[in-house]
């Protein structure tokens, strides 16, 4: 059934959009809708076309230039959204067209892409080479606009929201883009087809270096305070399952071992492999520097968002307790107990004191827990390359959005 001409809403039933999101060299059959005040909680939307074929691309034209805001009936979303795909390289080139508005439609679609991807049975290679076709495909189209120095002030406009793993790993593609793009010579490529391909490649290993999630417990992703040691050890499987569901696709070696890596630290002390130095591919080391500045300028239930000023401070800061720090991370991978520090007497209720003394291990393990963390944030200097790091500095920094010039 076609649109009517006109609706009497509340306005839950239609969505906002830009005209300026229409190609007018591409026209599809969605309904536009202009609205206006009505009774009150009502909105009277009186349509403005009922096919966008219906119009010459000319005459299209000059009508998106008139209007500010244009509305599309949620039957069509659908339609919408397949029409956005097809036109996200008109939008991210699209001069008129805001940061802020081209952040909103490329973060509305790649969480899209990458929500689809971590829904995902992974029963087929045809799912697994679908998955990869479609995030490859929007990475090309977006390339252009996320690899621009200048896109990063919409970038920096979701700095500090709630950690988001979709929004997480949008985030992080981007920052790859735009230090790869900044920086090509550490992969001997100044400029064309070479560069391209492998920018691609890079993104969407940052798009997808955490899908391995899928496998770790909801509830464990969810939890709203820190992990505990078994916890800790469970998300740190997330880069194998990653690579182990990626097994088959048509992702290169390149991405794979950036998702397969991207937790290694300089030091060795990293996961799943412990590599250290020159052992790690070089975009792993790209990837886990993105990954870890996003994730501390990123809201937790349990911790403020830091700023990117204080994000990379910890990021290149020498850690005086960089030895109890590795204790505390080598023990929760041994997942030992921790010992007893008092012995609880209670002559009349052994089951009482065998649950007081579980609450002093659970105490004690909890305390471990929060100390470690509080170690992480003294310093990660061993984690990085600290020349990638300081180049990564660098190039964010010639974003009017991020003033780290005291780091430099």
């Amino acid at each position: 059934m076609g649109m009517a001409s006109e609706y009497f809403d509340n306005g839950s039933s239609f969505f906002a959009i830009s005209p300026l999101s229409i190609n007018p060299a591409f026209l599809t059959n969605f309904a536009l809708f202009e609205r206006y005040p009505h009774k009150a909680g009502t909105f009277r939307f009186r349509c403005l076309l009922k096919d966008t074929r219906d119009v010459e691309s000319s005459r299209l034209m000059a009508l998106i230039e008139n209007w500010e805001t244009v509305y599309i009936h949620k039957r069509e979303a659908e339609t919408y959204k397949a029409y956005i795909r097809d036109n996200i390289e008109f939008i991210m080139n699209h001069e008129a067209i805001s940061e802020e508005q081209k952040t909103n439609t490329l973060v509305a679609l790649s969480s899209e892409v990458i929500k689809d991807a971590f829904s995902l049975n992974f029963s087929s290679k045809a799912d697994m080479d679908h998955l990869v076709e479609n995030v490859e495909k929007l990475v090309s189209k977006a390339l252009g606009f996320i690899s621009d120095i200048k896109s990063l002030k919409g970038l920096a406009g979701l700095i500090s929201h709630d950690y988001d793993t979709h929004t997480h790993s949008i985030k992080v593609g981007w920052l790859i883009a735009v230090f790869i793009k900044a920086n090509p010579e550490l992969f001997d490529l100044t400029e064309g087809e070479e560069l391209k391909e492998l920018m691609i490649e890079a993104v969407v290993a940052g798009f997808l270096h955490d899908l391995g999630k899928v496998k770790i417990p909801r509830n464990l992703i969810n939890k709203p305070g820190r992990l505990d040691n078994i916890e800790h050890i469970l998300m740190q499987s997330h880069t194998t399952y990653a690579a182990a569901l990626l097994f088959d696709s048509p992702l290169s070696r390149r991405a794979m071992a950036t998702i397969l890596y991207h937790h290694e630290n300089e030091d060795g002390s990293g996961y799943p492999c412990g590599l250290s130095g020159d052992s790690i591919p070089l975009m792993a080391k790209i990837c886990h520097i993105a990954d870890v500045f996003d994730a501390l300028t990123s809201e937790r239930p349990y911790k403020k968002a830091k700023t990117p000023f204080q994000a990379l401070t910890i990021m290149a800061g020498d850690n005086p307790f960089l030895d109890a720090l590795k204790t505390f991370e080598s023990e929760a991978m041994e997942n030992t107990r921790i010992p007893l520090t008092a012995v609880v007497r209670d002559d009349y209720d052994a089951k009482l004191r065998r649950l007081r003394e579980r609450e002093m291990l659970e105490q004690e393990a909890a305390k471990r827990v929060e100390a470690r963390m509080k170690l992480r944030d003294k310093g990660m200097s061993h984690c990085f390359d600290m020349e990638l790091l300081k180049r990564f500095i660098m190039t964010i920094n010639q974003s009017e959005s991020f003033d780290l010039s005291g780091l430099l």
